[in-house]
């Protein structure tokens, strides 16, 4: 299984409304792909423009990337972030789930 950390903070001039609208749409796109483990998005309670998704994907991983729901987000948030997004590897130590 992979696991992947994304970090980004969004723009000062971007609808924060409208990424969450379209966070949302990307997510249930991963939840319909059967490489899908296990995804949720995070926003800083402190700092709203900040996020950081957590994603666990097993095979078909490839494919999940080539689907066009999943090219459109990434181009949607590359386009209006100012730091990021930034994907760290991460390798699992201990979990309760």
């Amino acid at each position: 299984m992979r696991t992947v950390r994304i970090d980004y903070t969004l723009r000062d001039d971007v609808d924060v409304a409208e990424v969450t609208a379209a966070i949302t749409r990307f997510v249930a796109g991963l939840a319909a792909h059967p490489a899908t483990r296990h995804y949720t998005s995070y926003q800083h309670a402190a700092a709203t423009r900040q996020f950081t998704h957590v994603g666990s994907f097993g095979d078909g991983l490839t494919d999940l990337q080539a689907q066009p729901f999943f090219g459109e987000f990434t181009g949607f948030l590359r386009a209006r972030c100012e730091h990021g997004p930034v994907v760290t590897q991460l390798a699992e130590v201990a979990s309760t789930r």
